[in-house]
């Protein structure tokens, strides 16, 4: 489908990134458009282009396990969507991150298509765009995820770089001020709308006691927050099962009477500071 984003502003978005791509996967017996069944909008991590890795550690396990259908969605800059003159991952300019944006067309969609109880959820970046697409979204989706602070990412990447290079050749400081001007100012979520109050018990940040983390409690008060002992990657690594369960917990929260094929002991999620804050 067409980005709306394309059609406001179509002088910043190349004509690869107009257009996005997205996978849908159901169990075989799934009757499209006539059966209801759960789903989930996984959106991509930082760096995952194409949809092979997120089939394999999120989407093949959720339809297995639970099941949950889901639906992978191709951030701009990524895989189909990136642009012949940028190098893998790195974007050519940092405005365009903010391109990077949330996607509403297919949670109405999922409606339409009684693909119902939709879960918004990521890892890192991907983390970031479900939190802005439910900052838009008047309805209850669940919605959890692992996010970090962009400006922390950058920074330790710079500080990185720079213990190799001179450092009377690179001013940090201002660079610093930038990057924290455009990071923070365009994504920290302070900044964008508030929660439905009726939306808060549908959202769970799962944060890492030993990466850049922001206190979200701060943020959107009331909301869940679950933490385990690892760092960005790591947790990747080695925390997708917990990842997967806390999305068909966060969903069956949200409706008790959905029926899925694990079962599931849904106990009290404790809000508590990691001990390194």
């Amino acid at each position: 489908f067409r980005s709306s984003f394309a059609n406001y502003l179509p002088h910043l978005v190349p004509s690869q990134v107009s257009t996005a791509h997205f996978q849908l996967v159901l169990s075989r017996d799934h009757r499209f458009g006539i059966d209801s069944i759960p789903i989930g909008i996984c959106y991509t991590g930082t760096g995952d282009h194409g949809f092979s890795r997120r089939r394999l550690f999120t989407v093949v396990p959720l339809i297995n396990q639970y099941p949950i259908g889901s639906i992978l969605l191709e951030n701009p800059y990524y895989g189909l969507r990136k642009p012949p003159d940028q190098s893998r991952s790195s974007l050519l300019y940092v405005t365009n991150l903010y391109i990077m944006s949330k996607t509403l067309i297919l949670l109405h969609w999922c409606q339409k298509m009684k693909l119902t109880l939709a879960i918004l959820h990521g890892f890192s970046l991907g983390g970031h765009m479900a939190s802005l697409a439910f900052t838009k979204w008047p309805d209850p989706p669940s919605r959890q995820f692992y996010e970090n602070k962009a400006s922390q990412t950058f920074y330790d990447y710079l500080c990185e770089r720079n213990r190799s290079i001179d450092s009377n050749k690179i001013v940090l400081d201002p660079i610093k001020d930038m990057m924290r001007l455009l990071m923070d100012e365009f994504t920290s979520l302070h900044n964008y709308s508030r929660l439905i109050q009726s939306n808060i018990p549908n959202v769970m940040f799962i944060a890492c006691t030993h990466d850049g983390i922001s206190h979200m409690n701060d943020v959107w008060p009331g909301i869940h927050i679950r933490y385990i002992p690892h760092r960005h990657v790591s947790a990747f690594l080695f925390n997708q099962s917990g990842f997967n369960h806390a999305a068909a917990e966060m969903l069956q929260r949200q409706e008790p009477n959905v029926k899925l094929k694990k079962h599931l002991i849904i106990s009290p999620i404790s809000v508590t500071t990691p001990k390194n804050s």
